[in-house]
């Protein structure tokens, strides 16, 4: 209990103060005894074996938060059964409480005139401050309040990879006009696996693509399963193709995207080394891909569902993968330190509405 009188042993070396174990009647090597008011802490002064303290707030540290919150209903109700019933404590406990709170402060705080306690300079000039401090960590504390999508403000970013970006801009953008106006929306490109360091800073606050490997220390989601195809210009010489064979892939000139270049893909893992992709050409970013396939006799992969978006704009067939490459699944990551954001909850849940339909 704080105030009582403590006997704090330290290591120290040797000495003539040394104290003696009455019961062996020798010397103990090594033990001073200090007198404290607060506490018994072993200190080793001939190693830091425990670092020394450099925390601030050394009187609040001495003070129990209840006996603030007693402190407060006592000055509100200037009763002390009127403040144990306020808090659902008895009188005695309320008592006691003022007690370690004046010996703490070193001051009446409340006195008893004409039956009723009138509050002292010092416990004025404490409870307007005290107060303040007692509404802010509650509303702290408290939940938090209904998101309302019309009120938010900022910058959402998120990574796409896969051509993801295709399927949800549109309809996504779309929702934040009507639902949430002052939001802006910033879109990055992810290829192949998750770059953690990007969900760990603030770079990124969502990412969604065919991730082989999330670390386990983000949350996911999958959003929805497809299969993988080969898509070419519809004049392309391998166009009347239904189905391409493992060794059918040599004969493709294929692209991939920069942040590919040098790193193992998908296909890597998918395929080893026999029937490995040969990669000639790395794009900066997915946008460009339906042109490029139009004027050259390249080659990419990319979901069905992508290829589908693009085939109502663009002269562009499709040819089913062999089974090794064919089946796909996207996932929606995000780190912990966002996974009870409002916004980024609201956010998850209109991507998770648009690319699971």
């Amino acid at each position: 209990m704080i105030g009582l009188r403590y006997s704090r042993l330290v290591t120290a070396r040797p000495g003539p103060a040394d104290y003696t174990d009455h019961a062996a009647r020798r010397p103990m090597p090594g033990l001073q005894c200090v007198h404290t008011r607060f506490g018994i802490d072993s200190r080793n002064h001939e190693s830091d074996t425990y670092p020394r303290d450099t925390s601030k707030l050394p009187h609040l540290r001495r003070i129990d938060m209840n006996l603030l919150l007693t402190f407060d209903a006592l000055m509100k109700t200037r009763s002390a059964t009127a403040a144990a019933a306020q808090l659902h404590k008895t009188q005695p406990t309320i008592s006691r409480e003022l007690a370690r709170l004046r010996h703490l402060l070193e001051d009446p705080l409340l006195v008893v005139t004409k039956g009723r306690f009138v509050p002292t300079e010092r416990a004025l000039e404490l409870h307007a401050t005290v107060r303040e401090a007692l509404d802010r960590i509650e509303s702290a504390l408290a939940p938090p309040e209904a998101f309302e999508p019309a009120r938010a403000e900022g910058v959402v970013n998120i990574g796409t990879g896969a051509h993801i970006e295709l399927l949800l801009v549109a309809p996504f953008l779309e929702r934040l006009r009507r639902a949430a106006p002052n939001l802006v929306v910033r879109f990055q490109s992810v290829h192949g696996d998750v770059e953690p360091d990007d969900l760990d800073s603030e770079r990124m606050d969502i990412a969604i693509g065919l991730f082989a490997n999330v670390p386990p220390r983000f949350h996911s989601l999958s959003l929805f399963r497809d299969r993988r195809v080969c898509v070419v210009a519809s004049r392309h010489p391998m166009a009347h193709r239904k189905r391409l064979l493992l060794e059918d892939l040599s004969a493709f000139q294929w692209f991939a995207f920069a942040r590919m270049y040098g790193r193992e893909t998908n296909f890597d893992r998918l395929l080893g080394a026999p029937h490995r992709l040969a990669f000639s050409a790395y794009l900066s970013g997915f946008g460009i891909t339906p042109y490029v396939l139009l004027d050259t006799d390249y080659a990419t992969t990319m979901p069905w569902r992508v290829a589908q978006v693009h085939a109502r704009h663009f002269p562009l067939t499709t040819i089913e993968l062999p089974a090794p490459l064919r089946d796909i699944e996207c996932f929606m990551i995000w780190s912990k330190r966002q996974h009870t954001s409002p916004l980024n909850r609201w956010i998850r849940e209109q991507i998770r509405e648009i690319l699971a339909g």
